[in-house]
């Protein structure tokens, strides 16, 4: 089987290509352009990538409580 029906078989992996393929258009339509590494020095991509995990956190923590709120209702 290859990669490509691998994927297509895989509902996990058919989602991630798809928000990939959603993001890169994202990206073109904001930026006009896709990832370049050369668009910042090494620090400064470590430092955006900090940035966007602070974000991630901050969802993750708002669905936790989300979701203990949900359990706690329950119990």
């Amino acid at each position: 089987m290859s990669i490509e029906e691998q994927i297509l078989a895989n509902p996990v992996l058919r989602d991630m290509q798809n928000l990939l393929e959603l993001q890169t258009a994202k990206g073109l339509a904001k930026y006009g352009t896709t990832v370049n590494p050369m668009d910042y020095t090494t620090i400064q991509w470590i430092e955006h990538a900090r940035q966007e995990l602070m974000d991630e956190l901050v969802y993750l923590t708002v669905l936790k409580q989300k979701m203990e709120e949900m359990q706690n209702e329950r119990d």
